[in-house]
């Protein structure tokens, strides 16, 4: 032992201070084990590398006591319970932390039996302030005596061996009056061996492999959702009305939104992503007191947004200058006049949520010169630093694009998912896009414009779609067959959702007029210029000089061409009255095109000359036109051909670039082609309608349709507007209609609440008390298939085909929707009759009986891609489901709608089954430690299991990138086959071969030594992929959950 000299005493002092490579204190009470009998210590800390450093000396020794204090006295129970509960924090801290470096704990055993049997102690002084250390030694040997070692040094391995410690040893009498003094604190002090006993225990159970499954199932999921707190079950007025995975969804939007900056909600429609969007509402804007920019359609503001606001929310919902809460149209972003309030959102909200979001998948405009920029672009450019919850039921709608240009609204900087392996937005999109076109069977050579449009919604595509990890991580996404799951798992029933019907087809046959009108059709289709050639939007065959003109512009423009012959299409099969529509339109913009560039004598001759020899179909046109009309219409959204001053909007064509007589010849070509379609129409009526006398006979025939309330969806405004009128001609009543148009003096909202009051917080005697009249029969365009609740109605009936599935089923969710028990009373109550239909959804498609293959082999031939919807309306390829044909593929809808839980969600809902069928197994999961092990017979392929919770970036409270070094963003499973094989990884590819019951035998056959090079193995594996992909920094690591040997 060194010995250093006093110099005021003359004496020696026996000093350990730690910095002897050799002589260090831990070696001080190691050689005192070889003579003591006892040992106390008083320490201000105590962790269990202290005692596993001892290992094999103090067992030498008959008893050992641990009296431990703090600097803060700790008087009153509570403040104790405080100070206790962080100090066995630290104790299992220590043992965590010793497991880095022994997995299985050698030494821990043998200081649990004897903490058991009374050798080991522990106290905790609470008096006052105790700050003592202190190791007194008492040797068996008398002609050895008592020693004393008193300084600095905690009960600890670093305060043993690391730190630069102060240390004395005593001698002689003045150990007795130490040792006096220890006795009475010691006998001041409170009894916590059996609390340090079970933090210990916990750490060296034989854990079953039960134990291992669940608990990598909890950690799996836990990770990817923020638990609720305080405030959540005393506090927010919304959480108590939220269901089980509506919490779940909640709670995994707050911790993407954290880690990533935006969050999706694709749950399905009619799953409730209202109340979801209410909830984060309430926590931002009321809780953390942000201000919140909420961002809606039009046609769901008040009826959806604001009523819920106001009924549950009513102080957020005031508004005004104090309000953290502004909510908008998505139109607004396009208004001139809204530029102030955005440039304040920009500057002041701290977070936007967007309900049905993928409207602003298209980027659209930059904006430059007078153009303005695009509603997209806007909400880029306000998003810039904020938080973003987007909330859609169809984050795809045409292509995995779409979903990209969703993200870089919120990510704009090329590392933002870099822990996630991606590097590049576009080249991870574009690999994802060929896995879903390889998943979906498309042709792999063709231009994805040219292909079938990308499923994603069943089978092995919506797997794929799934398992990516951008999608994984980003969106939260349940599918109805889960929720249908959670619901009966709470036991509240699987009537949450109605029971739908298999879908039916309505057929119907051409009258000789439409027929007529097709045939012609088809035949324009047989030119060399299908249809149209249209060149007043796609002018390049006629430029003087091609070589001056931009491809990309050519290219454009000859897309414009392709969408309008596919409208024209569209509208032929939605209505003979739609397609009139598109004629007389289409001929008032030729007709004007022609006018602004007939300059010379001979051209306006010519001019003049048609307009008199078809004096009839002008004013054909101008009639129509007007008979279609709206009041004070501002917009079509559905139909790309204008009305208006079309004249002061045509672009004049220079004559020095362009073969203006050509043009006009042209131009002319396409007017004969009108005038061949207008000499058919001219002559046509409802009477003439085969489609329209169809509907009529289910309307007035059906038991159900001709007394209940039925929802007609059309693509067009011609179509709607048609309808109502020629409906209200044939008797009917309680006939409506709304399309994307606006109508002065018109209440959309008050249209919706008169035909679905009790989902809209209504009823029909308020209806009745307030003079208005019910609605029975509504007619709307697409504006009303997003996010309104309809359900009063259980009949819905696809006027035309939609073109687009997603859109289908939009049309479908509204009244195929999550049903309120209290609502359903309600109505029945009112109406008795009701009772039979209610829970049960029922739906047509029109289509038509003979002309359906020569539709779609047109649309097929102009659009270049074959339609995915066609299953969903019953057609195989192009074939016509009729009465005598198999109807599988028409039921397939109803298997895409509900569709089956994701590979993950069965995973999530087995966790939930567990903890629902094991009341115990919640609280039993928190309290287990890191690197759980276990063992069984190997159920499938012989390896080690390894779930490891994985670092990640993450935001500090002001906003700044930080890395969590010690509570992981992630967690992966991966599995190391015996046989050499790659590293399995991902928990539904993995979950086979460790799923494990209660009753699962424990087995442990594989020595130590292998299970820890494939310990070492996958952590090397993770090291050189998610570590080095992820650029975490150094002292970020992964820490090791729970692993399990399958033998």
């Amino acid at each position: 032992m060194p010995k250093r000299e006093n110099s005021r005493t003359g004496g020696e002092l026996f000093i350990v201070d730690n910095s002897d490579d050799e002589w260090k204190a831990l070696r001080y009470l190691h050689d005192w084990c070889d003579y003591a009998k006892s040992i106390d210590v008083a320490t201000a800390y105590f962790e269990i590398g202290s005692l596993l450093g001892l290992d094999g000396q103090w067992q030498k020794v008959d008893g050992l006591r641990v009296l431990m204090g703090d600097e803060v006295a700790v008087r009153t129970r509570a403040v104790f319970e405080r100070a206790l509960s962080g100090r066995l924090e630290r104790l299992n801290d220590s043992i965590e932390a010793e497991k880095e470096k022994d997995d299985f704990l050698d030494g821990v055993p043998a200081i649990v039996e004897a903490i058991r049997s009374g050798k080991i102690q522990f106290r905790v002084y609470r008096k006052a302030k105790f700050h003592a250390k202190a190791y007194i030694t008492h040797a068996r040997s008398e002609v050895i005596g008592a020693a004393a070692l008193v300084g600095s040094s905690n009960f600890t391995r670093p305060g043993l061996t690391q730190n630069i410690e102060l240390n004395v040893q005593i001698t002689g009498s003045p150990v007795t009056v130490l040792q006096e003094w220890y006795e009475e604190h010691w006998a001041e002090a409170e009894d916590v061996t059996l609390d340090m006993l079970r933090v210990i225990e916990r750490h060296i159970q034989s854990f079953t492999p039960f134990e291992v499954w669940a608990q990598s199932l909890n950690e799996y999921f836990k990770r990817r959702q923020i638990s609720a707190g305080d405030w959540e079950r005393t506090q927010s007025k919304i959480w108590p009305m939220l269901d089980g995975y509506q919490r779940e969804g909640y709670g995994q939007l707050l911790k993407i939104a954290g880690e990533y900056n935006g969050a999706f909600l694709c749950d399905g429609v009619g799953l409730g992503k209202t109340f979801i969007g209410l909830m984060v509402l309430e926590r931002l804007a009321v809780h953390e007191g942000k201000k919140v920019a909420l961002i809606v359609p039009k046609s769901g503001r008040e009826s959806v947004w604001e009523a819920n606001l106001k009924k549950h929310l009513p102080d957020l919902a005031k508004g005004g200058q104090w309000s953290n809460l502004l909510v908008l149209n998505h139109t607004d972003l396009n208004r001139a006049a809204m530029d102030g309030t955005l440039d304040a959102i920009a500057s002041q909200c701290d977070a936007i949520v967007i309900d049905e979001a993928h409207n602003f998948r298209n980027p659209g405009l930059l904006g430059t010169g007078r153009k303005r920029e695009s509603r997209y672009r806007v909400l880029q450019r306000i998003s810039r630093g904020k938080e973003l919850y987007l909330l859609t039921a169809t984050p795809v709608n045409n292509g995995v694009y779409d979903l990209m240009h969703l993200i870089e609204l919120f990510a704009q900087q090329g590392d933002a998912f870099a822990s996630l392996g991606v590097h590049s937005l576009r080249g991870h999109f574009r690999t994802l896009e060929k896995t879903i076109r390889n998943a979906n069977r498309a042709d792999p050579d063709a231009l994805p414009e040219d292909d079938v449009d990308q499923n994603v919604e069943v089978g092995l595509a919506r797997e794929a779609f799934a398992a990516d990890p951008l999608v994984s991580h980003l969106v939260v996404q349940r599918s109805r067959a889960y929720v249908k799951a959670s619901q009966q798992l709470e036991s509240k029933g699987a009537a949450i959702f109605p029971v739908r019907e298999n879908p039916k087809v309505a057929n119907y046959d051409l009258t000789p007029l439409q027929q007529r009108l097709l045939d012609l059709v088809e035949e324009s289709f047989r030119h060399k210029n299908e249809l149209f050639r249209l060149a007043l939007y796609d002018p390049t065959e006629w430029l003087i000089d091609k070589s001056e003109e931009d491809e990309l512009a050519i290219g454009r423009r000859a897309q414009v061409v392709r969408l309008i012959r596919i409208g024209f299409l569209k509208r032929l099969e939605s209505s003979t009255a739609a397609f009139e529509l598109s004629c007389h339109r289409l001929l008032v913009k030729l007709l004007a095109f022609w006018t602004a560039h007939a300059e010379t004598e001979a051209e306006l001759a010519d001019l003049k000359v048609w307009q008199d020899r078809h004096a009839k179909e002008v004013e054909q046109v101008r009639a129509g036109l007007a008979r279609h009309a709206g009041e004070d219409d501002d917009e079509d959204d559905a139909d790309p051909l204008i009305t208006g001053d079309v004249l002061d909007q045509v672009e004049k064509l220079p004559r020095a670039k362009y073969k203006i007589a050509e043009l006009i010849a042209q131009t002319r070509e396409d007017l004969a082609q009108l005038v061949k379609f207008l000499d058919v129409l001219k002559g046509f009526d409802a009477s003439q309608d085969g489609k329209l006398k169809a509907l009529c006979r289910m309307l007035t025939e059906d038991p159900v349709l001709s007394q209940h309330k039925v929802l007609i969806f059309t693509e067009y405004q011609g179509t709607a507007r048609y309808l109502k009128r020629e409906l209200i001609q044939a008797g009917l009543e309680g006939v409506e209609e709304i399309d994307s148009g606006s109508h002065k003096g018109r209440d959309r909202e008050g249209v919706i609440r008169r035909f679905a009051p009790y989902y809209n917080g209504g009823s029909s005697p308020e209806l009745a008390k307030a003079g208005k009249s019910e609605i029975r029969i509504l007619i709307a365009t697409d504006v009303l298939s997003e996010g309104l609740n309809l359900q009063d109605a259980t009949r819905l009936i696809n006027y035309d085909l939609h073109w687009n599935p997603v859109r289908l089923m939009q049309r479908i969710g509204r009244v195929d929707r999550r049903m309120s028990e209290a609502v359903e009373k309600a109505m029945v109550a009112d109406h008795p009759a009701m009772a039979e239909l209610r829970g049960k959804v029922a739906y047509w498609n029109f289509l038509p009986n003979k002309a359906l293959d020569l539709l779609l082999g047109l649309y097929n031939r102009v659009a270049h891609k074959t339609l995915r919807i066609s299953r969903l309306f019953g057609i195989e390829g192009r074939r016509l489901l009729t009465e005598a044909d198999d109807y599988e593929d028409l039921k397939d809808l109803n298997r895409e709608i509900d569709s089956e839980p994701t590979a993950e969600e069965r995973l999530r809902q087995e966790l939930r089954q567990l903890l629902s069928g094991h009341p115990d197994l919640e609280a039993r999961l928190a309290d287990l430690p890191n690197r759980v092990f276990s063992g069984r017979a190997a159920p499938t392929t012989q390896g080690v299991f390894f779930c490891y919770a994985l670092p990640g970036r993450g935001r500090t409270a002001e906003g700044d990138e930080t890395w969590d070094l010690d509570e992981a963003r992630q967690v992966r499973w991966y599995f190391h086959g015996l046989d050499g094989g790659p590293v399995l990884e991902g928990a539904p590819a993995i979950a086979a071969h460790i799923r494990s019951a209660p009753d699962t035998v424990r087995r442990i056959q594989l020595d130590r030594a292998r299970l820890i090079a494939a310990r070492a193995a996958i952590e090397k594996h993770i090291e050189g992929g998610y570590m080095r992909q992820a650029q975490a920094p150094v002292g970020a690591r992964p820490i090791l959950k729970a692993w399990m040997e399958l033998n």
